[in-house]
C-alpha cells in the first residue's frame, strides 16, 4: 500500500503577471490532478480572471508582496483543507513540467522518513546547456553557502522552486521570514530550507529538466535576488545559531 497517491496532492501555483502562461500551465497540470490553487500575488494583468476561467481555486490579493508571501497564502489554504497530504509548488510561467508530478509521489513513497522533496536540475543537460550562466553561478553560491554555514547541508538546486512538502512539514514550517518585512520575495525559498534544517527535517531529491524561454523575462532578479539570498543565509546563521541543533542534522 503506497504512502501517498496522486489524490493526496494539492498543487499551489504562485503567480504574478502570468496572463500569457497561466491557462496552459493549469491545463497541463489538470492532466494529472484537478486539485489546484492559484495564488495571484497582486497581478496587474488578467492572471486572476484567466485562472478562474479554468475552474480552479484562486486566492488573490493586492498589492504584489513577493513570492514568499504567496507561498504563505498557499500554505494557509492547504492546512485548512483536510483531504490533502502533500502541497506541491509549481511556478505559473510554465517552466516546471507537470510530467514530473508522479516523481514527487514516488520519492515520498520510497522513504517514509522524507518530509519534503526538492527538484534539481543539477547534473542534467538542462543545467549544463540551458541554464543562464549568471543564474548558474548564483545557484552554486547558494549551494555553497548552505553547505558551509549549516554544517554540511547539501541541497543540489536550492533556487529551484519546484518542491513538495507533506502535512507534517507544513505544520512545522510557517514560511514566514525570520526578519519581518513588507515584501518577501525569492529569498523565501532559501529561508524555508534553513528553517527545515534547523528543525531536522529530511528531504529527498528528484532530477528534472526545466523549460527556458528566450522571449520571457524571469521574475528572479540576478542583481537584487542574488544578493538577498546570501544575506538571508548569514543573518539566519547568527540569529538562529544552527550549531546548537547539530544533533538534529
Amino acid at each position: 500500500m503506497p504512502r501517498y497517491t496522486i489524490s493526496d496532492i494539492l498543487v499551489v501555483i504562485p503567480a504574478y503577471n502570468e496572463e500569457e502562461t497561466i491557462v496552459p500551465t493549469v491545463e497541463k497540470i489538470k492532466r494529472y490532478t484537478n486539485n489546484i490553487v492559484v495564488v495571484d500575488d497582486g497581478s496587474t494583468d488578467k492572471t486572476a480572471s484567466l485562472a478562474r476561467g479554468t475552474g480552479v481555486k484562486v486566492i488573490s490579493y493586492q498589492p504584489n508582496q513577493g513570492k514568499g508571501m504567496a507561498l504563505q497564502a498557499g500554505r494557509r489554504f492547504f492546512l485548512e483543507e483536510t483531504e490533502f497530504e502533500i502541497m506541491l509548488i509549481m511556478d505559473g510561467d510554465g517552466q516546471h513540467q507537470p510530467k514530473y508530478i508522479p516523481l514527487f509521489i514516488n520519492k515520498f513513497n520510497s522513504d517514509p522518513e522524507i518530509d519534503f522533496v526538492l527538484a534539481s536540475r543539477f547534473g542534467t543537460d538542462d543545467w549544463v546547456y540551458n541554464m543562464p550562466f549568471l543564474r548558474k553561478i548564483s545557484n552554486l553560491l547558494s549551494r555553497f553557502g548552505l553547505w558551509v554555514l549549516y554544517f554540511g547541508y547539501v541541497v543540489e538546486d536550492p533556487q529551484n522552486g519546484f518542491r513538495a512538502f507533506d502535512r507534517k512539514a507544513l505544520k512545522i514550517l510557517d514560511f514566514k521570514p525570520q526578519f519581518p518585512k513588507e515584501r518577501y520575495g525569492f529569498e523565501a525559498e532559501t529561508e524555508i530550507l534553513i528553517d527545515a534544517r534547523i528543525h531536522g527535517l529530511k528531504h529527498g531529491t528528484i532530477h528534472i529538466q526545466s523549460l527556458y524561454f528566450d522571449d520571457r523575462i524571469s521574475k528572479f532578479s540576478l542583481f537584487m535576488d542574488t544578493w538577498k539570498i546570501p544575506g538571508v543565509m548569514v543573518k539566519n546563521f547568527f540569529a538562529r545559531k544552527p550549531w546548537l541543533y547539530r544533533r538534529r542534522f
